[in-house]
């Protein structure tokens, strides 16, 4: 039975020895291939392949000629030849050296020899003996000591029929090893146009052999974008420093009217003249600080505020308890803490006030923080007067609660004149009285000089009495009348229905001071 013919137009099997001659030398076997045509044929990856005399339909690998390296090919030259020998073959000639090493158990009598290329098409098989499919018809077995082979000479060399083409011969002795391989070119850079047999100058690889500008010469590996937490400097890609600057925790709002979640608020404020990147600073809550909240990448400008709600935080604060909260930067430096608040009541935040930790009523949220104002109250048409804040360059008098200028220097007073003196009482001058008692006119008749106030009155007299000497003459007369007790207890009424009266006139005023004392009681 004969198969169609196999496409034999470049390479074809040469010769085939099966065993050696005498007696334990069947393993002694080699195949050489031969390229009859002009060109060198590439041979990666194709293969010589054995079947049975009985089989011929399936075949097993005696040997591929696979490249040693990916970047390799394997050529054979044109008019060369390829040899594969088994061990016991090398052992009895060991002056020879095949290309390829396969191992033996091609049957003496029949068999099937076969090479087929890189994707499995058959190029070139013989068969011999009683092999069910050579090509045409099967070649006739060697004598003894000799080897299946092609004539050379022939004209047509691939008749496609094996007892055609093959004989008895002897074992080529003069083998002209055409097998040699071949660097392949390849280009290292697929998305670059022609070429590129080398990586360009500045440019690396990356996994899919693209190639591409590498963005940070001093990082290992092929950077295309600048990594983050990194600045670019002279083509360099260098750390940038972690932020360490001061932000400080400037207010905190713990205890809202009735309902607390969404409310409540922590504020920052960024005391720098440039802005600050929140990104990676971490609010945390002692005492030990574990609960943090990290915060995004956002920028503070300098002087400004910002804040974030416990639904933002997950960070709820305590109302009668209090904790202290702490900021701390990138750098991993604590840049602002609180103190521990206590008590906390509604409508009050805990706020940082030129310095000082305190309550106030004046909730400022993103804003400078202002201290506790205590509201005024006029009962007028039941409406609550809250005082505003005095103008720079005033305060406000405790005692009229009114705004009044700052003194920034005290005002020199002019000397008075030499006749004159200055009256402590109204601090202005008054002329000093130097006339003595000689110049003083002399009272008129019935008139006498007052010694206090050193001007004329008239002379007292008592009715009827016309001598000096009868006043000497008056006797104290004892008096029979004693004092009544209830006259004490109606002056002691009278006295405390007066305070009573000047108390309730003067009500809104002595309240007023009592609640000014108390604050400024409280602030000290």
């Amino acid at each position: 039975m004969t198969t169609s013919s196999a496409i034999s137009e470049n390479l074809v099997i040469y010769q085939v020895q099966t065993g050696g001659v005498g007696t334990g030398t069947s393993s002694q076997e080699i195949i050489l291939l031969y390229n009859t045509s002009l060109q060198d044929v590439k041979i990666d990856n194709w293969c010589l392949q054995y079947s049975a005399g009985t089989n011929g339909l399936t075949f097993t690998k005696l040997v591929c000629f696979t490249p040693t390296d990916p970047t390799v090919e394997t050529w054979l030259s044109s008019g060369g030849i390829l040899s594969a020998a088994t061990n016991e073959f090398v052992s009895v000639n060991p002056l020879f050296t095949p290309d390829y090493i396969f191992s033996a158990g091609l049957a003496t009598t029949s068999g099937h020899v076969r090479l087929v290329d890189d994707v499995g098409a058959e190029v070139d098989r013989v068969g011999w003996g009683t092999a069910r499919y050579p090509e045409g018809t099967a070649s006739t077995l060697p004598a003894s000591g000799q080897v299946l082979s092609r004539n050379l000479s022939s004209l047509n060399l691939d008749s496609d029929v094996n007892s055609t083409d093959f004989s008895s011969d002897s074992l080529e002795t003069t083998i002209i090893n055409g097998l040699y391989e071949q660097t392949v070119p390849v280009d290292l850079c697929l998305n670059i146009e022609g070429m590129q047999t080398e990586i360009p100058i500045g440019f690396l690889s990356d996994d899919s052999g693209d190639c591409y500008e590498d963005l940070c010469a001093n990082i290992d590996g092929l950077q295309t974008a600048l990594p983050e937490g990194y600045e670019l400097v002279s083509g360099n890609c260098n750390l940038i420093p972690l932020e360490n600057r001061t932000v400080i925790i400037n207010e905190l709002y713990p205890d809202a009217p009735s309902y607390d979640t969404g409310q409540e608020f922590i504020e920052l404020y960024n005391p720098n003249s440039s802005t600050v990147n929140l990104s990676g600073y971490r609010i945390q809550v002692g005492p030990n600080y574990t609960k943090e909240y990290i915060l995004g990448d956002a920028n503070l400008q300098a002087g400004g505020y910002t804040s974030f709600s416990d639904t933002e935080t997950g960070i709820i604060l305590p109302n009668t308890t209090g904790v202290s909260l702490r900021l701390v930067s990138p750098a991993g430096n604590v840049v602002s803490e609180t103190p521990v608040y206590q008590n906390a009541k509604d409508t009050l935040s805990w706020a940082l006030v030129t310095g000082q930790w305190i309550y106030t009523n004046q909730i400022s949220r993103n804003a400078e923080n202002r201290p506790y104002l205590e509201p005024a109250q006029d009962e007028v048409l039941g409406v609550t007067t809250v005082l505003a804040a005095c103008p720079a360059g005033k305060y406000r008098n405790p005692e009229t609660n009114r705004c009044r200028t700052i003194e920034t220097a005290v005002s020199s007073l002019v000397p008075c004149d030499e006749d004159e003196y200055r009256n402590p009482d109204t601090n202005r001058c008054r002329k000093i009285t130097t006339a003595t008692s000689s110049s003083l006119t002399p009272c008129p008749e019935g008139q006498e000089r007052n010694p206090d106030t050193n001007r004329c009155r008239k002379i007292s007299t008592i009715p009827g009495v016309s001598d000096i000497k009868v006043l000497s003459d008056f006797q104290d007369v004892p008096s029979n009348y004693r004092s009544n007790g209830a006259n004490w207890v109606l002056l002691g009424f009278s006295v405390m229905a007066s305070i009573s009266y000047i108390i309730y006139e003067w009500r809104r005023e002595l309240i007023r001071k009592i609640k000014l004392f108390k604050l400024k009681f409280s602030r000290e």
